[in-house]
């Protein structure tokens, strides 16, 4: 009976949706008493028999909705170290909000609050953390852990959105039916981006003068006379590091790496590494006898970006390079040079120069 039911939501759904219905026809369609109403692992979406069996086709369409833009969001990768309850909760209001909004009708119960319409996951979910919403159950809990490989299962959701994207522009739908983000994910990863260290070091070069010398012996060839890199000029560099519940332990290792990289090739006087959320935790100045790997981080709260701005406006420096997933209000300008490499599919920011992370 649930299977007739499915099907009908199904042909529903493609009436409304060429880019839903993509997904939706790219995954299998389990009918299971392992999830209390339905879910995702965004392989794959369940269904409960017994909380199914008594909606409309309407309300089933709906449902299924919703479970195919928790895959179209990614909100299963994006949850990072981010407590799952409230994760889910954040990511059930800007979904919903959504459906709701475009004429769906969804099963009774559902989360949906007009004060986050227009607002990320991210964004939500920071709200809900600031006003200590319950983080211990969720009846709702949709958003499943995925079985196997964890990377493998992501670049699954890719190819599908690829697919769904083009099916939806060849419909002339996806203007009206696809989110900004989604679309330029998407179109990164047809036309990638180079890598965000390449622009890195690019943006240094840049901000700094740098130059090739014959003032100084490379040390690496001691019988060869070559000219050594130095840059003139830099004398302090700032990093901060956004350490919301964002940014993973690996992404985290990647950039300290990349900051030990930058110290070595541009010899900065003086560097230092900001440890933030929605404040300042730690600051440490780093030398050339600092384990930059070793540094401990707080945080996990929601983001700021206003402390870091009036420290580096009350301690001048010559460039502010700010690793983040830009979910906070923005800042006001703090006229010098700075770099946001970016850890989620964020809009740049007005001022400085925005690469992504990822």
């Amino acid at each position: 009976m649930l299977d007739k039911k499915l099907l009908k939501a199904k042909i529903e759904l493609m009436t409304r949706s060429v880019f839903l219905s993509t997904i939706n026809l790219s995954v299998k369609h389990i009918i299971t008493d392992m999830v209390a109403t339905a879910g995702t692992d965004c392989r794959q979406i369940m269904y409960n028999p017994d909380f199914c069996k008594n909606l409309t086709i309407i309300e089933l369409t709906g449902l299924m909705a919703h479970e195919c833009w928790h895959i179209a969001f990614m909100h299963k990768p994006r949850q990072g170290t981010r407590n799952h309850v409230l994760w889910n909760k954040a990511a059930d209001y800007v979904i919903n909000n959504m459906l709701l909004d475009s004429g769906y009708t969804l099963p009774p119960g559902g989360l949906a609050d007009k004060a986050y319409i227009d607002m990320s996951t991210e964004q939500v979910y920071d709200e809900l953390l600031a006003n200590n919403e319950s983080q211990e159950e969720y009846e709702l809990l949709d958003l499943l852990d995925t079985e196997g490989n964890a990377e493998e299962a992501t670049e699954e959701i890719k190819n599908i959105l690829v697919k769904a994207v083009t099916q939806s522009k060849i419909a002339g739908k996806a203007a009206g039916e696809i989110p900004d983000s989604i679309l330029r994910d998407i179109d990164e990863l047809i036309n990638p981006r180079l890598p965000w260290h390449t622009l890195l070091n690019k943006f240094i070069s840049t901000t700094v003068k740098i130059n090739y010398s014959w003032a100084r012996r490379n040390r690496r060839y001691k019988s060869v006379y070559l000219p050594s890199l130095h840059s003139y000029g830099l004398s302090s560099l700032t990093f901060a590091i956004d350490t919301s519940g964002s940014v993973t332990s690996e992404e985290l290792r990647t950039m300290l790496s990349e900051i030990r990289g930058i110290q070595n090739t541009f010899h900065p006087k003086h560097m230092k590494i900001i440890d933030c959320d929605a404040e300042i935790h730690n600051i440490y100045d780093i030398n050339y006898t600092t384990d930059i790997l070793s540094l401990e981080f707080s945080g996990g709260g929601g983001t700021s970006f206003e402390p870091v701005m009036e420290y580096v406006k009350e301690n001048p420096t010559q460039a502010l390079i700010y690793f983040t997933d830009l979910h906070a209000n923005v800042p006001i300008d703090p006229k010098i040079p700075v770099l946001w490499i970016c850890t989620s599919d964020a809009e740049k920011m007005p001022f400085g120069k925005t690469v992504y992370f990822n």
